[in-house]
């Protein structure tokens, strides 16, 4: 599963981010498969990501957290969660380690971060997906600050024209920064959009729109 991995930003930031993803195998025949994936997805909202989702039904700032625990497909269901926060990341890993519910769990984030937090833990990666970045002419890609928060989303569902739509609603006073992101995050159904920090990226964004 490589659709959280290319995201784009400040090494910095990306440091603080942690995508933990659980799927279930189509190869696999599970006794219940929604009680299982019902249970790990209660583990990873248990420990306050900043987002999360079901993509069975949508990201928390599309649905109700109930309906996101209630409704799984027969098979083939895969829940996301993104954290900002080292102690969280190895709880949810431990609880699930503990858990063993025969379910694929996939860690992304910077390299380093990911294979610390997998020693203290004491697990071993299975596969190892790494992003080599984007290649072609890049001159038609949009600011490296807009490709942050479209980045954010592994299924290109954020729209650059969306980001700076949001911009200018800020700066008009229409929409506040926080407002701006979470309408940015809905159309990620994984729910893998950090809001908090595409919020400060149209801060930025938004003093670079009132100097030009």
């Amino acid at each position: 599963m490589t659709h959280t991995h290319h995201r784009i930003g400040p090494i910095d930031e990306l440091k603080k981010e942690f995508i933990v993803l659980v799927t279930s195998s189509k190869f696999v025949k599970y006794d219940d498969e929604p009680s299982k994936v019902k249970k790990a997805l209660e583990i990873l909202v248990k420990h306050e990501p900043v987002n999360y989702g079901n993509m069975a039904v949508g990201n928390r700032y599309l649905k109700d957290k109930e309906e996101i625990l209630s409704k799984f497909r027969e098979a083939c269901n895969v829940v996301l969660a993104i954290f900002d926060n080292e102690e969280k990341v190895k709880k949810v890993l431990k609880e699930l380690k503990e858990a063993n519910l025969g379910l694929s769990v996939v860690v992304s984030g910077v390299y380093e971060e990911i294979f610390k937090l997998l020693n203290e833990v004491g697990l071993s990666p299975h596969t190892i997906n790494l992003s080599l970045g984007v290649w072609g002419n890049t001159g038609k890609l949009p600011s490296h600050e807009v490709l942050e928060i479209t980045t954010m989303c592994g299924h290109g569902m954020i729209s650059p024209y969306h980001v700076n739509k949001m911009v200018r609603e800020i700066e008009r006073g229409k929409l506040s920064p926080e407002a701006a992101s979470i309408d940015l995050a809905r159309p990620c159904i994984c729910g893998i959009v950090n809001n908090k920090r595409a919020e400060e990226v149209l801060r930025r964004l938004v003093q670079r729109y009132r100097k030009s």
